[in-house]
């Protein structure tokens, strides 16, 4: 209970942070998608209740329907940490090496990483929740204007 409320509180104040105008100027409006990408540990992609008779789950369903689905996804390294690393680079872990007992994710990867990217064309970025990939100093602070690790 007390870990769905910090997440609730997190998530509450990431989409609280709005930047306005300075006095006088009219706000531009971009039009462009929002992104909520969501990620469990060791959960096979049909238990959730829209791919499974038995389960229910309304809220992630809507979502799920609302939106995009990997239904025929994989990962290389079926280690938490490695398969996170995979997910911020888009590279495999033999690439990015990242794992446990090895060193942080080097800074020529997170660099290039989907959340860079996304702060470089003007979203914010946050992060709530298990992170598990150690990075170089400062490469957080590169990805997300708002981490909330747990």
């Amino acid at each position: 209970m007390r870990r769905d409320a910090l997440l609730v509180l997190a998530l509450l104040l990431v989409s609280c942070d709005a930047q306005q105008p300075p006095v006088g100027q009219k706000r531009q409006v971009v039009q462009r998608p929002n992104l909520l990408f969501i990620t469990t540990d060791d959960q096979r992609f049909d238990m959730l209740g829209i791919l499974h008779p038995f389960l229910e789950t309304p809220n992630i369903d809507r979502l799920a329907s609302e939106g995009v689905r990997f239904e025929n996804a994989f990962v290389t390294t079926p280690i938490c940490a490695a398969s996170r690393a995979s997910l911020l680079t888009g590279l495999v872990e033999r690439t990015h090496q990242s794992t446990f007992g090895t060193p942080p994710l080097a800074v020529r990867f997170t660099d290039g990483s989907y959340p860079v990217l996304l702060r470089e064309a003007g979203y914010r970025t946050g992060f709530v929740g298990k992170f598990g990939v150690d990075t170089e100093p400062g490469a957080v602070d590169k990805m997300f204007d708002t981490y909330v690790p747990f």
